[in-house]
This record gives structure tokens, C-alpha cells and sequence, in this order.
């Protein structure tokens, strides 16, 4: 049996043709969600970062007042007292 070349020649372009359109679907729809998930979750170890970074920066900070003011940790905690209320304050009358 001999085979026919244009028949082949057909099913080859029908086949690339269909590669071409899958992948041009792909790329319109889930190329971006891909992309944009990446930047959510670079995003979301940024922020885990930051937000460990302040957690760390008060303990230091709390760690110096209480070294360097004489009189014991109670006058530490309470410095520290009033920062939060004075810092929770302010944001209370910046609400809307």
C-alpha cells in the first residue's frame, strides 16, 4: 500500500494547527494567572518578612529600655504601655 502525500501533508497542518490554537488559549488564559500568583505569593513572604522584622525591632527595643533604665522591668512594661496606647490612640482619631 503506498501513502498518499498530501494526505499526510493534511494531517500534519490540522495537527499543528491545533497545537498553534491550544497554545495561543494557554497563553491568554492561564499564562497571567500563573504570573500574577507568583507576585501574590512573592508578596505574601514580603509582608511574613516585614511583619517578623517589627515583631524582632520591638523586642530589641523593649530588650534596650529595660537595660538602660535602672529601677527593674516594671517601668520597661509600663513605657512600653504607654506607647501602645498613645500609637492605638492616634489611630483611632485618624479613623474615618
Amino acid at each position: 500500500m503506498k501513502t498518499n502525500k498530501k494526505n499526510e501533508n493534511w494531517t500534519a497542518s490540522i495537527t499543528n494547527k491545533f497545537i498553534k490554537t491550544v497554545s495561543q488559549f494557554r497563553s491568554f488564559t492561564t499564562d497571567p494567572i500563573i504570573s500574577s500568583s507568583k507576585w501574590i505569593i512573592y508578596g505574601l513572604a514580603v509582608l511574613l518578612c516585614v511583619f517578623t522584622a517589627l515583631i524582632l525591632f520591638g523586642i530589641a527595643i523593649f530588650k534596650i529600655v529595660d537595660q538602660s533604665i535602672p529601677g527593674g522591668s516594671w517601668l520597661a512594661f509600663i513605657l512600653l504601655g504607654l506607647f501602645s496606647c498613645s500609637l492605638g490612640l492616634l489611630i483611632l482619631k485618624r479613623r474615618k
